[in-house]
């Protein structure tokens, strides 16, 4: 029980305290984190409630693998937006330096 609601309510809780964290990113990075990664936490773990809920057993077991899609789409992401960062801010820096 304990490890359903630890990965249930993880995602949410590590999307806001990155919340703070994310300033680093540049304006449109940032913009693009927050909503995206927003969407994919929120409505994800939702719908996996939803099917831990109202679908019994068979539920429960799609409930943990949905979690675990969300998890893995949280991350590709995440790791994705900050390499894209780093490009851009190069690319920004090569900008203003020409």
């Amino acid at each position: 029980m304990i490890v359903a609601l630890l990965l249930l309510l993880l995602p949410s809780v590590i999307y806001i305290a990155s919340y703070p964290a994310s300033r680093w990113l540049e304006p449109k990075v940032r913009k693009v984190y927050r909503a995206l990664s927003g969407v994919i936490v929120f409505c994800g773990s939702s719908f996996s409630l939803y099917l831990a809920a109202y679908n019994g057993d068979q539920g429960g077991v799609g409930a943990y693998l949905f979690q675990l899609a969300v998890i893995s789409a949280y991350l590709v992401l995440s790791l994705s937006l900050i390499v894209f960062n780093v490009f851009y801010r190069r690319k920004l820096q090569l900008k203003r330096e020409s």
